[in-house]
């Protein structure tokens, strides 16, 4: 049974709609005032919402933009009722989003006519985003298997000669087994990365886990990127090159993520830069509740191919399986970033050097924190850094 929310200041038109609706077997939630339908649609999401445009304090247009900030709401199909559509209006509401119009008086067969309508194109809107999750699904396990086992078979097989053999072995047989085992190890390196990647295609073809990331966790950005970013320096021995400029903000991003997201760009400064030459690593408040990590140095910098081909990598849908290693790294951070909603640009500056930002939303009030034990967290991921951090945090 499907619900429909009627947000109404009419209280004769509204009690007709709930009347009509039920005999023909929805379930009706009814709200008179923007503020109240609102909170409503937020705190039980329905299958549908009719409202009017005017009404006193918040209107029709502000109660579809609080809708679309809400990534559980965003999608609901939204109809607007109004008493004369004029054309400005029409275009208006649906400049920001609205499904539908209906002019009142409205009779039950032209009601009934578009709720069905609108209902039966969110169900196979859903049903085509099922589809192809369950394709990207069914190549990532066609896929993983072929990718796993040579690398693991070149290892266990470094492994068993290094058991057996028990005389002593000469440095250049030595090389050759720790290039198997580099070369063995990286490939997995690579694998766990494309599987990210797949998981991340899946759940771009998902809008149900889209919600659920956007809207169930938020980490304090700051505490993060210093633990991971100092590691990776002394990693490198860059530890003197590495210089931090963070504002606190509470990012909205699950942490498993954005650890990978920050790892991927902060590597790559560090490998593609000569040591001495200075790192920066920046995270701004933004207009509009958004942040910004910035990841800059003073290495070779991109090619304009390069950039170019780190930016088809990083759209939804790219063939990240057949690509080789390099550019990987890159095309993760553009899948992670684009699956929050978020902005991720990388380019050669002027003077030489790479300058990769990251654009986020900040969290919203009331967001769950990713933990309830938040320093307790830090403490436990700094320690499997290798790092402490400090008492103050």
């Amino acid at each position: 049974m499907s619900t429909i929310l009627i947000i109404e200041d009419d209280e004769t038109l509204r009690s007709t709609l709930d009347q009509r609706l039920t005999l023909e077997g929805f379930r009706v939630a009814a709200a008179s005032n923007g503020e109240d339908g609102l909170r409503q649609a937020l705190e039980r999401p329905p299958d549908l919402i009719l409202c009017d445009i005017m009404m006193p304090g918040l209107d029709g247009y502000g109660v579809l933009r609080g809708l679309q900030k809400d990534p559980r709401t965003a999608a609901i199909p939204f109809v607007f009722l109004a008493a004369k559509a004029t054309p400005m209006q029409v275009r208006v509401g649906m400049g920001i989003g609205a499904d539908d119009y209906l002019c009142k008086p409205v009779t039950t067969a032209e009601l009934l006519v578009t709720i069905r309508a609108r209902l039966w194109k969110r169900d196979r809107a859903a049903e085509r985003s099922e589809h192809a999750a369950a394709v990207a699904r069914q190549g990532v396990v066609r896929k993983l298997p072929q990718e796993i086992i040579p690398p693991l078979t070149s290892l266990l097989s470094a492994a068993q000669l290094m058991e057996v053999t028990t005389t002593a072995k000469s440095p250049q047989e030595i090389q050759e087994l720790g290039h198997c085992l580099r070369t063995a190890t990286e490939r997995l390196q690579r694998t766990a990365r494309r599987f990210l990647l797949a998981e991340l295609e899946v759940a771009s073809r998902d809008p149900v886990a889209q919600a659920q990331l956007r809207a169930t966790c938020y980490i304090p950005a700051a505490a993060w990127v210093t633990a991971q970013v100092e590691h990776l320096a002394r990693q490198y021995t860059r530890r003197e090159d590495l210089r931090l400029d963070l504002t606190q903000v509470d990012l909205l991003m699950a942490t498993n993520h954005f650890s990978e997201l920050v790892t991927q760009l902060v590597s790559n400064a560090f490998k593609f830069s000569p040591s001495g030459s200075g790192v920066l690593v920046q995270l701004a408040l933004l207009p509009s509740d958004w942040c910004e990590l910035m990841v800059r140095d003073r290495g070779r910098g991109l090619t304009a191919a390069q950039a170019r081909q780190a930016e088809d990598l990083s759209q939804p849908g790219s063939d990240l399986w057949s690509q080789p290693g390099a550019g990987l790294g890159l095309a993760l951070v553009g899948q992670l970033v684009a699956l929050y909603g978020g902005k991720f640009t990388i380019k050669e500056e002027p003077d030489g050097g790479t300058r990769a930002t990251v654009r986020l939303p900040r969290a919203r009030q009331g967001t769950k924190s990713a933990s309830p034990l938040e320093p307790e967290l830090l403490q436990k991921v700094a320690w499997a850094l290798g790092k402490e951090l400090p008492e103050a945090i």
